[in-house]
């Protein structure tokens, strides 16, 4: 019986370790650094060059943000593409 217990404890702590960081296409996000700041919440990213940059996400619009290269902030919009709404849906039902 223990053995179980290990085992479920121990794939439990797996899966949670796998979902903070999740890849969206060519960006990764690390959930476990995500920070509420007002309205949005903030995930620090990482694009496909190793670009640093930051996603936002407003859960009541369901509206998305991002940095550029030089740490920008862009406009407020709904998701332009399936990644962009994957990680809309993933921060308002997860987060």
């Amino acid at each position: 019986m223990k053995f179980f217990l290990f085992v479920a404890a121990s794939l439990l702590l797996a899966l949670t370790a796998e979902a903070e960081v999740r890849g969206y296409g060519e960006l990764t996000l690390d959930f476990k650094r995500a920070k509420k700041t007002g309205q949005s919440i903030v995930i620090p990213a990482e694009n496909g060059q190793k670009q640093k940059l930051y996603v936002a996400v407003v859960c009541e619009g369901r509206v998305f943000n991002s940095t550029d290269d030089e740490m920008i902030w862009g406009e407020w919009r709904e998701p332009n593409n399936i990644f962009e709404s994957r990680i809309v849906a993933d921060v308002c039902n997860f987060i």
